[in-house]
């Protein structure tokens, strides 16, 4: 595993004033698909750690520690939902990974590791769904956490005293006379979904909600219900949907009772409560919106007499069967959109209030599941992931719809027209070496930072390395600079004759730096930044061969769509899609991918590389996914 340190010595932080003894937090990193935490300080430690509820989160002290920053906040998908790095006090630094509503940890399995007094590293189990007993989930009595000791011996520091992060989110608070107010980008409670918002509260369907309405209010009075002690009489300003702020407040404490107050126009429509199977509060508006099932989501909707009901939605037989339940007879049609995307109607239908739908982990097979209420009926959207595919519809009994979840590639959809001509003929033209050779030295070439004025979607299209930098050297001294630079040209000009606005970051054999690449594409505010690369291993095992796309926050999406068309049209094994923190990925505002297409060491890779029909196959898949990624998020 590769870890990447940051320096912040370019982030102009400015430091915390501590004690003349304090050591100071160097450097971390975590990776949260891995569960695995690396962190060193200059001078020697020992941590502290708890499992902490309401909600889950492993905590862990640095004592005597000065972080030399504001507090650093990376937020995450799946069941891990953020990483907080902060100053607990003068003489503490805290690291806290929270986990997503509804999981927990075995803190007897968390793992310590002092490889010295300095370093250390901590691995921790696969988060699981908490259990449901309320005696132990609204507990807020943490669990302690064993720390092996290492010998204290003062080790010198051979690196920077200044932390190495970069700062992604600063929380920013300010308080009223009566109640704190944050944002909802650094509430750990609050998150706005795509329909309405998610509460990190405790609580399950046996609890009674009561709704009022004032007259720029919307209150939900929650019978049973003990609100975190950093979450009771705070307000969270969301700006989203209507609504102004969300606030809480504790009413009673015996009985137990909360009030959580959405803050709107008099105009703004009905909005309802209900709490999920796992755990947390779902608020969405009665009428007009899309429901999307995520992870610990249970969408209610408008329900109306007469019509089939459709219950519920559900991953079923080990996640190998869609099955959608109604409550009397019910016929449903299929058909594929798109590479990944099915939907499926069901007409003179509406979803039943409470809606279910299914809990959709981080391996589900279904990497999204949209329901939508529309007049003719009920339309359900399933994402799968690559690799899976729903087979035809079949009726076990006359109130169920089954869809079998299969695994393997489906063929594009046979009504879905070509996006540029498949039959095109390529002709090779040998064009002879100079007689003499000329290698100048190439600086890095700046490139111009105006912001653009389009109403066509803008792709940057990155073709890795170049000038003196030749990227990975393969078999027969086989440059990555020169595969990645014809690919990234050709699928600028096919993307250009779709009537897609291109940007290159380099057209010719010149360096441009990295920060070069992402401030470019960020300055001129493109839609999507793909960055083009060779892959390469030890030249001693030409028997890797493959293709590999890289994301980082929110290209997830594209990379699938990019992979799957690259794995369905052209020649290549599959080495997946994967997590990794590239700088042109991290740094990129917009959705970003970067795409290995293939080893220059591989012994099956290297001679393709080098045979331009091959690549010209490439960078047409590249190409087709990019306006597929741009079909359907309608750029």
């Amino acid at each position: 595993m590769r870890f990447h340190w940051l320096a912040l010595s370019c982030l102009s932080i400015f430091l915390f004033c501590s004690p003349a003894k304090a050591g100071k937090l160097l450097s971390w990193e975590f990776e949260a698909d891995e569960n695995h935490l690396v962190f060193i300080t200059d001078e020697a430690i020992q941590p502290k750690a708890q499992l902490l509820a309401n909600p889950s989160r492993l905590v862990i002290d640095l004592p005597s520690t000065s972080l030399g920053s504001k507090t650093v906040k990376e937020e995450y998908s799946g069941t891990i939902r953020s990483l907080r790095v902060g100053q607990f006090d003068q003489n503490t630094t805290r690291i806290v990974i929270e986990l997503a509503p509804g999981y927990t940890i075995d803190p007897q399995e968390v793992k310590f590791r002092g490889l010295s007094a300095t370093q250390w590293t901590v691995d921790f189990p696969s988060p699981r769904i908490e259990p449901l007993s309320r005696v132990s989930r609204l507990s807020s009595q943490g669990q302690s956490i064993e720390v092996p000791s290492v010998a204290l011996s003062t080790i010198p520091a051979s690196t920077s005293s200044t932390a190495t992060r970069r700062v992604t989110s600063v929380t920013d608070t300010s308080s009223t006379a009566t109640r704190q107010v944050t944002s909802v980008t650094d509430s750990s409670y609050v998150t706005a979904t795509r329909n309405g918002f998610f509460i990190g509260i405790d609580g399950n369907r046996n609890y009674d909600i009561q709704k009022s309405r004032d007259r720029d209010a919307i209150n939900f009075d929650l019978e049973g219900i003990i609100l975190p002690q950093d979450l009771s009489d705070q307000a969270v300003a969301v700006n989203q949907y209507g609504v102004s702020a969300i606030e809480f407040t504790q009413t009673s404490t015996s009985p137990p009772q909360a009030r959580i107050s959405l803050k709107v126009g008099e105009d703004s429509s009905d909005w309802l409560a209900t709490f999920s199977r796992i755990r947390g509060l779902i608020i969405v508006p009665r009428a007009g919106v899309s429901s999307a099932i995520g992870s610990s989501e249970k969408i209610p909707t408008t329900l109306s007499v007469g019509k089939t009901t459709i219950d519920a939605v559900e991953l079923t037989d080990g996640d190998s069967q869609l099955l959608i339940s109604a409550n009397q007879n019910v016929t449903a049609r299929t058909q594929q959109t798109s590479n990944g995307i099915y939907e499926i109607r069901i007409d003179n239908a509406e979803l039943a209030e409470p809606f279910d739908g299914p809990l959709l982990q981080t391996d589900s097979p279904v990497s999204e599941l949209v329901v939508r209420q529309e007049s003719s009926g009920v339309v359900i959207l399933v994402t799968t992931r690559l690799g899976i595919r729903l087979g035809e519809i079949n009726q076990p009994e006359n109130n169920l719809v089954a869809l079998p979840i299969q695994r393997g590639l489906a063929p594009p959809p046979p009504n879905d027209a070509p996006l540029f001509p498949p039959e095109q003929t390529i002709t090779t033209i040998n064009v002879p070496q100079p007689e003499r050779t000329i290698t100048p030295t190439l600086q890095a070439r700046p490139l111009p930072t105006a912001p653009i004025a389009h109403d066509k979607p803008l792709v940057v299209i990155d073709a890795g390395h170049g000038g003196q930098d030749p990227g990975t050297i393969g078999i027969g001294s086989l440059q990555e600079k020169h595969i990645v630079l014809p690919i990234s040209l050709e699928v600028a000009e096919i993307l250009k004759e779709q009537g897609v606005e291109v940007k290159l970051t380099r057209d010719s054999d010149y360096f441009v730096s990295l920060q070069g690449r992402t401030d470019y594409a960020n300055k001129i505010k493109a839609d999507l930044f793909v960055s083009i690369h060779a892959n390469a291993i030890n030249l001693s095992r030409p028997d890797v061969n493959g293709l590999e796309t890289y994301y980082y926050e929110n290209g997830r999406r594209l990379a699938e769509v990019i992979h799957w068309s690259i794995l369905n049209s052209v020649n290549i094994s599959d080495r997946g899609i994967r997590r990794a923190r590239f700088y042109v990925l991290r740094h990129s505002a917009m959705p970003a991918v970067l795409v290995e297409v293939g080893f220059v060491t591989g012994a099956i890779d290297a001679p393709r590389l080098r045979d331009p029909n091959h690549r010209s196959q490439m960078a047409q898949a590249i190409a087709r996914g990019i306006i597929e990624y741009l079909k359907q998020n309608k750029l």
